[in-house]
């Protein structure tokens, strides 16, 4: 079986991202909480959550969507590891329900959540998912649903984008560079298969994206599909690619996939 595409970033991009979010306060958390309505994914959670079920985000980052799923009456209660994000969320709501924990080994008990979900999260471990998954599936209740993304590798980045990191790396490598692990990106079939590992049922899959005019795939991909000026947008060429590429099927160009699962 093939093993998962690893993509690698420069240590000092890494290290200067984290004082980044060490400075950033919460005036632009609303601007990322209205992204959350232009994703893919955000009706497959409006058919699946549940109001009156408490709901975990292992992993949320600075909680835009614990917000967002708030907003919409749900009982969404958020964890990270990174101090800064969980400092930033209370900054900008001191009453959210947002803790420093780590999704490997959480607080709470066994079967505390109706719903636990996860986005952008997974691919982080070097080392693998499984602990995490392991984790996921011991504070979910029996029967309940288990909402998780990871980066695909998609058709695109399988023939092109993957093989310029590539090349960026070994260029970066001979130069002295120092490289850190980033994530894994998994194609539906490899993931599936953790998935079920861990004991979990999947119910369904789903493209993980934008809606147009935004785009998240080419946009991560490649700087120069990015527009210039508006973010999270392509300009000519990229949304050009997009559209030609969306005729054919969202699977070949989207940034991941969404797994909705039940723990049995």
């Amino acid at each position: 079986m093939l093993r998962p595409y690893k993509r690698y970033a420069l240590a000092e991009q890494v290290a200067a991202a984290e004082a980044l979010g060490q400075l950033q306060g919460s005036a632009d958390l609303e601007d990322d909480i209205a992204m959350c309505g232009l994703q893919t994914i955000e009706p497959v959670f409006r058919a699946w959550l549940r109001r009156g079920e408490r709901i975990l985000e292992a992993g949320c980052g600075r909680g835009r969507w614990v917000f967002h799923l708030r907003r919409l009456g749900l009982d969404v209660t958020g964890i990270d590891i990174a101090r800064s994000d969980v400092e930033a969320a209370r900054r900008h709501d001191p009453d959210v329900p947002i803790f420093l924990d780590d999704v490997v080994k959480t607080a709470f008990a066994d079967g505390e959540f109706g719903a636990v979900i996860s986005l952008g999260v997974m691919e982080h471990f070097e080392e693998g998912p499984q602990a995490a998954l392991a984790e996921v599936r011991r504070v979910l209740r029996p029967g309940g649903v288990f909402l998780v993304t990871v980066p695909t590798q998609n058709l695109a980045r399988r023939l092109v984008f993957n093989r310029i990191k590539d090349l960026q790396a070994m260029v970066r490598r001979v130069r002295g560079r120092a490289l850190v692990f980033e994530e894994y990106r998994y194609t539906r079939r490899q993931f599936a298969g953790l998935l079920r590992q861990a004991g979990f049922e999947i119910l369904e899959m789903h493209p993980d994206d934008f809606r147009p005019p935004k785009n998240m795939g080419l946009y991560t991909d490649s700087r120069f599909l990015q527009d210039p000026v508006r973010r999270w947008e392509l300009n000519g060429v990229g949304r050009l690619l997009d559209r030609v590429l969306g005729v054919f099927s969202p699977w070949l160009h989207c940034s991941g996939t969404l797994w909705v699962c039940r723990r049995p």
